[in-house]
């Protein structure tokens, strides 16, 4: 029953605020705005630019309300403007990909340190050089941790389809990495 309650509480809210109720949107602000960020943040790994994206994410959602059919939960469609704003900022940016602590390895001397951050600043820059769906795939998933199901959440793609663009996506990244710094230097560097 209280579900039922919070539920059409919102749709009240979402009514009043496609019809320019600035108030009711600032309850729905509140309400979502941890979530947003929270989302923005995954996509893009940078607090700025995830607060912008937060940002342009409500003023996009609030022009769009008069359109809001209601087919889907306000939620999952607010998640989807989220999402889709990060990824054309990641098109717009390109920014660097930064490396976790997955990809640290130890260090032995000077020379071991210098090849170690050659290595790592050639994968930072062959992810970054990656097509789109691919870069975001592989940081969430090697990168930020997430599961497959997550990533298909967060994407609106089909399970199958996350796989294979990881599975492709790691593929690429192998033979570009096997290009520019070779086999011996890899295995080296990975298996550390």
């Amino acid at each position: 029953m209280g579900q039922e309650v919070n539920v059409a509480a919102e749709e009240i809210q979402v009514r009043r605020s496609a019809r320019g109720d600035e108030r009711a949107f600032a309850v729905l602000v509140e309400r979502y705005k941890g979530m947003v960020f929270s989302t923005a943040y995954k996509v893009l790994k940078n607090s700025s630019q995830a607060e912008d994206a937060a940002q342009d994410t409500f003023i996009k959602a609030y022009a769009a309300l008069p359109g809001f059919k209601g087919r889907a939960k306000f939620s999952s469609w607010l998640y989807r403007i989220c999402y889709n704003t990060c990824i054309s900022m990641l098109r717009k940016r390109r920014p660097e990909v930064e490396l976790t602590e997955a990809m640290a390895q130890t260090i032995d001397g000077p020379a071991e340190e210098f090849r170690s951050r050659d290595i790592q600043t050639v994968i930072q820059q062959e992810v970054a050089r990656m097509p789109d769906d691919y870069r975001v795939v592989i940081t969430l998933y090697h990168f930020d941790g997430m599961s497959y199901d997550e990533i298909a959440r967060l994407t609106r793609k089909p399970m199958g389809t996350v796989k294979a663009k990881i599975h492709r996506a790691r593929a690429l990244l192998r033979e570009r990495l096997l290009e520019r710094v070779g086999w011996e230097e890899l295995k080296e560097v990975m298996w550390k």
